[in-house]
């Protein structure tokens, strides 16, 4: 094993001139929840740990006028409990509440979840439904901000080059109108990865009693989260009832066949679905709760 460099920054300056010296090779840590694991492996060994540990001033939830902005280091414990997260967008919330263990939460951060790539990341599920940009620095002080969609290309694959790091994450923020929810289901109750995750956000218009900008965003499922747009699109004008929950349902169940077409894991994360829509449906209580027919 050779030696691993570790540098430290404290400014964004320090930043940029530490991914300035960086190579493919180099690998950023931020909770180390994933990085520590993965460089355990033959010849994964990195020539440099950039530490971001040390920039506080990446760690931050904002309101910029009708724009949230959530800091890269940020915590899943910090957006857990955050009070502008719980009011425009309590999915991201949700989610975060939902990642690992206390002590994962108290570490993992929302850049290393994105930057990590994993097709099961729950805060992934959340910034797509949330219609998430990235903005992100280079080793020559550029910054650039991009939708999400362009970060996660598949399974531990994204378009950041090897000296461009994450420094935020920016949506529109939900208003008092919207409701989201996040729900997910793993192999066990707790400290688990999710085998299938969902995020829906709504607008309800309380005088029609419809929806309205509806987003969907599906997670574990296929090589990144991802928003079902037909679905999106079959849901809008629709009234918040139950004949419209097992509606999404049953789209939630045709965007996972989609997705993953003779998977071996499809008949599970098929029926599993309806169960997951219903969980997150119910929880924007917009009706009284539903239950599937087989419940």
């Amino acid at each position: 094993m050779g030696v691993t460099d570790v540098v430290t920054p404290v400014r964004l300056e320090d930043l940029v001139a530490a991914l300035a010296a960086a190579t493919p090779q180099t690998r950023l840590l931020a909770g180390g929840t994933d990085l520590v694991r993965s460089i355990r492996t033959p010849g994964s060994e990195p020539d440099t740990i950039i530490d971001l540990t040390g920039l506080a001033e990446f760690a931050y939830v904002r309101l910029d006028g009708g724009t949230l902005r959530v800091g890269a280091t940020t915590t899943f414990t910090a957006l857990q409990w955050d009070p502008l997260v719980r009011e425009h967008a309590l999915c991201l919330g949700l989610a975060a509440a939902q990642v690992g263990s206390v002590q994962i939460r108290n570490a993992g951060t929302i850049g290393g979840n994105i930057a990590n790539a994993s097709p099961c990341a729950d805060g992934a599920t959340a910034l797509t439904a949330l219609g998430a940009e990235v903005t992100t620095i280079d080793g020559a002080g550029t910054a650039r901000t991009r939708p999400l969609g362009e970060i996660l290309l598949g399974p531990s694959r994204t378009s950041l080059a090897h000296d461009e790091a994450i420094t935020e994450f920016s949506f529109p923020a939900l208003g008092p109108e919207h409701r989201s929810a996040f729900a997910k289901i793993g192999s066990r109750t707790a400290v688990s990865v999710a085998r299938l995750s969902a995020a829906l956000v709504v607008r309800f218009d309380a005088a029609a009693g419809t929806l309205d900008d509806v987003r969907v965003s599906l997670g574990a499922v296929g090589g990144a989260a991802f928003r079902a747009s037909r679905l999106e699109e079959s849901l809008t004008r629709l009234p918040a009832d139950e004949a419209t929950a097992q509606l999404f349902a049953e789209g939630c169940v045709a965007a996972v066949q989609e997705s993953i077409p003779g998977r071996y894991s499809l008949p599970y994360k098929q029926h599993a679905a309806v169960g997951l829509a219903y969980d997150a449906w119910n929880m924007l209580a917009l009706s009284p709760p539903c239950e599937p027919a087989w419940a």
